[in-house]
């Protein structure tokens, strides 16, 4: 098994920084809070039922005799079910199997068993940050891409650019699997995503959207368009060369967006993009999959369901003696859904 901690890369020596309060931690992205995206349903169980009622039918007609009217109007009622899923990680150091040159963490033990117990650690909150980090990402991936027929690509057939990766992505069937079965089976509304003379057209992409969607989903008071990278670098250009005023507002869980006749456009690149990087439309042509992409939506359509709220922010870390290993775990159930297919419009 591979170190946790892998510090082959650092230089050891005895001016090595000993702090680690001064890492610098790979960031290169913040990972956004799901509620800004999703409404959080805790305490869904398996085949959990979710009971949808339609408007009721065309009522009121004419009354013009000593028998009641009647249209015979009436409403149905659908279902889905939530279908969660566990998943987790474990991650083991053995604290002797690092240098002792890693003054971070030796110049600060007091005692044997701190050689190897790094229980309440600096180094035990360091790794804890990273391991949160990933489960927060890990959250998102398989919200949007999980698909439990993943497979590697193809000549023909898009897919993953290598097998390895089908372990991360085979646990449910994430949004965008709902959602491609519901624009193959024409219950989800899809516009076009523009490009003219080799150039992307945002506010044409969103125009074609905006004209198939349903009339509920324009009269929503809380919806938002959730876009790729590209798209919405395209729409910040064209706002510049219109010589438009425009903002672009960073939320608290570090989301960018920007408004498109009063809607927001969320840039959802530390998502979507980033993910994608793991799929190719097939291994003749090498070319990125779909990577133009737009969803408008409420959030409380594509709702995150799990076990407990509290498996998005419990880790499990535990010193086994017999091991000498400091071990550390997070787990959780997890679902998403594409509740009513008439609330959602999209292109790609």
């Amino acid at each position: 098994m591979a170190h946790t901690l892998d510090i082959s890369a650092l230089t050891l020596n005895p001016k090595e920084n000993p702090d680690f309060s001064r890492f610098i931690q790979e960031r290169i992205f913040e990972t956004p809070a799901l509620a800004q995206i999703h409404t959080i349903y805790p305490g869904i169980k398996m085949k959990e039922q979710i009971v949808f009622a339609s408007l009721m039918s065309k009522t009121g007609i004419k009354d013009s005799s000593c028998t009641r009217p009647s249209s015979g109007a009436g409403a149905t009622l659908t279902q889905k079910y939530w279908e969660p899923a566990n998943f987790g990680d474990t991650f083991e150091l053995c604290q002797s199997e690092v240098n002792a040159l890693f003054k971070a963490y030796y110049d600060k033990i007091t005692s044997y068993a701190q050689k190897f117990d790094i229980t309440g650690s600096d180094e035990e909150k360091f790794i804890a940050a990273l391991i949160e980090n990933s489960a927060s990402n890990a959250i998102a991936r398989i919200v949007w891409f999980g698909d439990k027929a993943v497979a590697a690509a193809t000549s023909s057939v898009a897919g993953l650019i290598s097998a390895a990766n089908v372990k991360f992505y085979d646990m449910i069937d994430g949004l965008w699997k709902q959602i491609f079965a519901g624009v193959t089976a024409t219950t989800i509304k899809k516009g076009t995503i523009v490009i003219e003379s080799t150039v992307l057209k945002a506010g044409k992409t969103f125009d074609s959207i905006w004209a198939v969607a349903d009339s509920r989903l324009r009269g929503a008071a809380n919806k938002q368009l959730l876009v790729s990278r590209s798209l919405f670098d395209a729409y910040c250009k064209e706002l510049r060369d219109m010589s438009q005023n425009f903002t672009i507002q960073l939320t608290t869980d570090g989301l960018q967006s920007v408004m498109w006749n009063g809607i927001p456009i969320v840039n959802m690149e530390t998502i979507w993009d980033l993910n994608l990087e793991d799929f190719v439309e097939d291994t003749t042509s090498n070319d990125p999959y779909l990577p133009d992409r737009a969803v408008l939506t409420v959030k409380e359509n594509i709702p995150v369901g799990t076990l407990s709220d509290g498996d998005f922010t419990e880790l499990e870390a535990w010193y086994n003696r017999d091991e000498r290993k400091n071990k550390l775990a997070y787990g959780m159930t997890i679902d998403a859904k594409v509740l009513e297919n008439y609330m959602i419009a999209v292109a790609y």
